[in-house]
């Protein structure tokens, strides 16, 4: 499974990014939180694709 993939099960749990990271050129961070569930993860990505995809999706969300 790509970590975009894991992203998108996770926001489809609740999930939402707080906030995302890439201050490692190679590797993103990406902060996600369940406000319902008080739960946190913390995904990297070290695939540029995946995380183009993540911003791409999130994008999508918030102009539905």
């Amino acid at each position: 499974m790509s970590d975009f993939n894991k992203l998108k099960e996770l926001y489809e749990d609740g999930y939402r990014c707080i906030y995302h990271d890439n201050s490692d050129n190679s590797t993103h961070t990406v902060y996600l939180k369940n406000f319902d569930t008080e739960g946190s993860e913390v995904v990297e990505l070290n695939n540029e694709n995946d995380f183009s995809q993540f911003k791409n999706y999130i994008s999508g969300l918030r102009m539905s």
